[in-house]
């Protein structure tokens, strides 16, 4: 559903359910026509020839209903346009009742707060899409208008909830994503409500493949905030992985924590909550007490860093070296390495480094010079490789060489499949851009073209109309005799050649009105012509041959990484569509098995808590224990007795018995506290030799319990959206290339793998690739009549429903 709206007193309120925006706005241009009265509203909405029935609420008849709307409006003395215009739309397919359409229209005046104002509703069938004309009273019985505040946000969320209750196509709008997000994930199960996406990273994510922020910084966040002890312990871990925790306030107040990777309001980063509710700032503060912001050491407090030192022998071996290896070599005579810095599997440029430990003091590249960043160096020596970092001197045992050699190929594997993901998402990139700026480029040239003729044809026609006027005037001047006589002649002939001037610019205004609508039908049929997703792309390249392309198509199918095979080692044959559907079919069963699977297993998980911390149960348990031990230290029978006796003598009128009943129970009161300290003192040692050891087992395994229910949970929701993605997004896009590819006459699809089970990905490649071929004109026809036969099947079904 979607909705528009406008104030009534120039201009008329109006609203629409799920219409496209052509319809909407003949909609408009429709109401404006009627007025911005109760009167022209009332006697639009039910015109015979358009109304197919009425229905009142407040009035007594239709005749006399914008009396009676005009009677309660003047009871409101500072609202000046009380005519409220609702415009409800169903699409062609939508046949609503009678009773449906009167319940959206009160659920809709609810909403906005004009549940009991006067309104008459009027449904109309002189379109293809039924709608009914709503002319609502903004003043009350109560005298007072509706300010009808937040009225397009309210509208368009009930729409969207109306339309998800049907099961009809809810339209998308600014301020109903989250609605539409929870329709599409019905049957997901979530530990606790999720915040919508930002629309940015919304976009990056469907368009470019990049995930949110927050998704990629959320495990080495967690794990600093789980093992930090205080606000300096957590600072320091963070800042390991270049990470700053801080605070953010808006209008002096305090908003609460944010993450982000430097303090510029541009920099990455995202509120606390959104990594987890336990790194939100009251959680932390719990913990740690009241926030400590990071304090930066003064400059001439500071001590020379690992980066002062260097900077010099750096910056000369980069000036001097003329390739990678010769840079390389000159660092590592002054004990440096050059080397790739990643982060949740980005690359983020750049470090020196006096070693390839993780703990070896060293720096960004950024911060040394700006000529030593990965982009300046590349334009000089090309793209960077790293290598296997070089074995030290010293070899250790053969035990520790193993390990050490497993690591060192593993940390190679990760920056190899590091740098051939950022490749592809570089050439991604390029083929993406490329693809939408030559189609733009393409219309935008014929337009400018266009416009250039258009342009050229006005400047001869002024031309032509100049040279006339004056070859009349000549002619009027040697013809004529007499000023006056003469005077009329030109008066004439500047009338004729305005009247001239004005048809052939009225001419050319159609003329050039009917280019740009061609126009923007062609920009309109490009903006539909989507570029490959990144997993088809990485699919074609690796069919092309490209090894890096083949290592990151495996680690996007999952595939384990066998070196004696490649990606595209099976022999590719010609078969006919309907094997193709076949086969598709089969992968559609597969997957909505393996989601109905995913989704029983998931909802069969017992859910377990996540246990308390252990600092807090720890606490709560040294605190019971010290009150038992409190409780069972204190005064016996005999030492309350000798209070008692002290508290009468401290009442009496002698000075010295008083002063010695005061030391008495002094006394007293002190051999209680010492006694209460003794016993305390061992209570605690004892608890923390024995309980505390226990407690912490307990919630160790609390946790191991906890994770393993998290990380079983979310690898069934990530195969539960891995199937849905496939059987919502991508095999609906294979079937309408198939339905093209019919219609255009194409019987076999090239390219199939040589084996039986091929998987969706490989399908898609040889569709698309098929489909790629076809001429542009032939395509377009096909995609239109494809439309035009799904339109005509629901009008059947429509009208099937209808006669039952």
């Amino acid at each position: 559903m979607i909705s528009k709206s406008v104030p009534a007193r120039a201009r008329t309120r109006t609203f629409a359910i799920g219409i496209d925006y052509v319809t909407a706005h003949t909609h408009q241009r429709a109401v404006a026509a009627a007025g911005a009265t109760f009167e022209g509203g009332v006697n639009y909405a039910s015109a015979p020839e358009k109304a197919a029935w009425v229905h009142l609420r407040g009035v007594s008849s239709i005749e006399t209903a914008a009396l009676e709307m005009e009677a309660v409006a003047a009871l409101s003395s500072r609202c000046r346009d009380p005519v409220y215009h609702l415009i409800i739309a169903y699409a062609k397919h939508e046949r609503p009742t009678r009773e449906q359409v009167v319940s959206d229209a009160e659920r809709l005046l609810k909403a906005i707060g004009m549940e009991r104002n006067q309104y008459v509703l009027a449904a109309h069938k002189d379109t293809d899409d039924f709608h009914a004309h709503v002319i609502a009273n903004r003043v009350g019985p109560d005298g007072r208008a509706n300010d009808l505040w937040h009225e397009r946000i309210i509208r368009e969320r009930v729409c969207a909830e109306i339309s998800a209750e049907r099961g009809w196509d809810i339209v998308a709008g600014r301020h109903n994503r989250d609605i539409v997000q929870r329709i599409e994930r019905l049957h997901d199960q979530p530990a606790e409500p999720e915040r919508r996406m930002s629309d940015g990273a919304y976009r990056r994510l469907h368009n470019d493949g990049v995930p949110p922020w927050e998704d990629i910084a959320r495990p080495y966040v967690l794990d600093a905030a789980d093992r930090a002890s205080n606000w300096s312990d957590l600072h320091r871990r963070l800042a390991a992985h270049g990470v700053i925790v801080k605070r953010v306030e808006r209008g002096g107040r305090i908003q609460g924590l944010a993450f982000s990777e430097g303090y510029d309001r541009t920099a990455p980063g995202c509120a606390a909550s959104r990594i987890d509710r336990r790194c939100a700032m009251a959680a932390l503060e719990k913990r740690f007490g009241p926030f400590t912001p990071l304090q930066p050491t003064p400059v001439n407090e500071r001590p020379e860093q690992w980066v002062d030192k260097v900077r010099s022998s750096v910056l000369h071996a980069v000036d001097e070296a003329r390739s990678w290896d010769e840079l390389k070599q000159k660092l590592a005579g002054h004990g440096v390495v050059i080397k790739l810095v990643a982060r949740g599997g980005r690359v983020q440029g750049l470090a020196f480094a006096q070693g390839h430990s993780p703990d070896a003091p060293g720096c960004a590249a950024s911060r040394i010079d700006s000529r030593c960043k990965k982009a300046a160096l590349e334009r000089r020596f090309g793209p960077f490789t790293d290598q296997e970092p070089q074995r030290r001197e010293s070899e250790p045992p053969t035990g520790e060489k193993r390990n050490s050699a497993t690591g060192s190929h593993r940390a190679v594997h990760a920056a190899g499949a590091i740098v051939d993901h950022a490749r592809m998402q570089s050439e991604y990139a390029a083929y993406r851009n490329g693809f939408l700026g030559e189609r733009a480029h393409l219309v935008d040239a014929r337009y400018a073209a266009a416009w250039e003729r258009e342009r050229s044809q006005r400047q001869r026609e002024a031309l032509c109309r100049r040279q006339t006027r004056q070859l009349l005037r000549n002619v009027a001047r040697l013809g004529t005799h007499g000023i006056v006589a003469r005077h009329l002649s030109y008066w004439s002939i500047d009338a004729m050649m305005s009247r001239r001037r004005a048809q052939e610019y009225d001419a050319a205004r159609v003329r050039w009105e009917s280019a740009k609508i061609v126009f923007a039908s062609e920009r309109a049929d490009v903006r539909k012509e989507k570029p490959m997703d990144y997993r088809s792309f990485v699919a074609e390249k690796a069919r092309a041959g490209d090894d890096a392309a083949q290592r990151v198509l495996r680690t996007l199918t999952g595939q384990r990484k066998d070196p004696s095979q490649r990606v595209v080692s099976d022999e590719q044959r010609s078969v006919a569509i309907g094997e193709v559907r076949a086969r598709l079919a089969v992968i559609a069963a597969e997957e909505q098995a393996r989601y109905e699977r995913a989704r029983v297993e998931r909802a069969r998980l017992s859910p377990v808590e996540p246990p308390r911390p252990l600092d807090e149960v720890l606490s709560a348990e040294r605190q019971r224990l010290e009150k038992s031990v409190v409780d069972s230290t204190a005064f016996t029978s005999e030492e309350r007795a000798e209070l008692n006796r002290l508290a009468e003598q401290r009442r009496s009128w002698n000075p010295l018995t008083r002063a010695a009943a005061a030391k008495g129970e002094a006394v007293l009161r002190e051999t209680l506290r010492a006694r209460q300290a003794a016993s305390v003192s061992k209570a605690m040692a004892e608890f923390e030799t024995r309980e505390a050891p226990q407690i912490a087992g307990s919630i160790a395994v609390e946790e191991r319990r906890h994770k393993e229910y998290v990380g079983a949970s979310m690898a069934l929701e990530r195969e539960m959206n891995g199937a849905r993605v496939a059987l919502r997004e991508r095999a609906p896009v294979v079937e309408q290339q198939l339905n093209v590819l019919e219609r255009v006459g194409v019987d076999r699809i090239d390219g199939y793998p040589g084996k039986s089970t091929a998987s969706l990905g490989q399908l898609a490649v040889a569709v698309a690739q098929q489909y790629r071929h076809i001429p542009d004109a032939a395509r377009v026809e096909a995609e239109r009549n494809l439309r035009r036969q799904r339109s005509r099947d629901r009008m059947r079904d429509s009208i099937a429903m209808g006669d039952r």
